[in-house]
């Protein structure tokens, strides 16, 4: 008896062993009998199963991320490039995802891989070489995931979150081709920008031009008006001061034709002493005479 004791015991501590089981934060459990899924679903914490009979199987709950190797692809212009892709994903329906992986992340990526792969090849067949190396928007992505993602929820029971193409990497030789056509398609739009500026530039200077001329015109006409205001009251000054005393006016007429002859102290003038303009200098310094002869 002393034997049967601590065997039962033993034997106890086995059995409460094997029926309890813990689901952590961000997973679920799902217990099967002789391989058939009989539930899932069962949250996190400490939890009791049939021991030798029932089987608990945690699962994550949350995003799960893939990576999948470079693989060749066919372009439209019938260039091959190799190109890689990321894969978010999670569970969505447990029971398919147990009866296909039987709970196993990489045999699920290894069945999914495929068939990305397969609607990468379709959707890059109809793409140029060139179109691919400058696509930044993740349509393609977008795309291939649409084209998978019913057969991957229907064959695995998952739910397919986002595929992100990694980068395109062309062949070698059609590389620089690409480079050098892309260049000169930059350098086109470049000339065509700076042609559309330098003919926007030229339209403002004409405008401006114009509008100077205009300006230009206008101050002209009113320089000219005034000009001739002040030139019409000179004359009825002349006019004036010539009736009220005609002799001296005949002098300061010619003081003011000698202060413009000589004005620069440059000019030489040789005069006869009976040209008239010596005449009307002698003339009106004869008519000062007298008066003078007075003082």
């Amino acid at each position: 008896m002393r034997y049967v004791i601590p065997f039962v015991v033993i034997v106890l501590a086995l059995l409460g062993a094997k029926s309890l089981y813990v689901v952590g934060e961000g997973h679920a459990a799902a217990l099967s009998r002789f391989g058939k899924v009989e539930a899932t679903g069962i949250g996190p914490g400490l939890h009791v199963r049939q021991p030798f009979m029932q089987e608990a199987s945690v699962y994550d709950t949350r995003a799960i991320t893939s990576q999948a190797e470079p693989g060749d692809c066919k372009t439209r212009d019938d260039e091959t490039v190799r190109i890689g892709f990321s894969l978010r994903w999670r569970i969505a329906d447990p029971v398919a995802y147990f009866d296909a992986t039987s709970g196993d992340e990489l045999q699920a990526t290894q069945q999914m891989e495929p068939l990305i792969r397969d609607a990468l090849r379709q959707r890059v067949a109809h793409e140029d070489l060139s179109a691919l190396l400058v696509a930044t928007d993740g349509s393609l992505g977008a795309a291939v995931r649409r084209d998978v993602a019913d057969a991957i929820r229907n064959k695995l029971g998952i739910e397919v979150l986002g595929v992100g193409i990694g980068r395109v990497l062309p062949p070698e030789d059609a590389l620089a081709a690409v480079y050098k056509r892309m260049t000169a398609e930059a350098q086109a739009a470049a000339g065509s920008v700076r042609a559309d500026g330098e003919a926007a530039a030229a339209a403002i200077h004409a405008e401006g031009d114009a509008q100077d001329q205009q300006v230009l015109a206008a101050a002209g006409e009113a320089a000219a008006a005034i000009r001739g205001e002040g030139d019409a009251a000179a004359a009825r000054v002349d006019a004036a001061a010539s009736a009220k005393d005609p002799r001296f006016f005949r002098y300061w007429s010619s003081l003011n034709t000698w202060r413009r002859s000589f004005g620069d102290g440059g000019a030489v003038v040789v005069l006869d002493r009976n040209s008239p303009f010596m005449q009307a200098i002698d003339a009106g310094t004869a008519s000062d005479g007298p008066a003078t002869k007075k003082h």
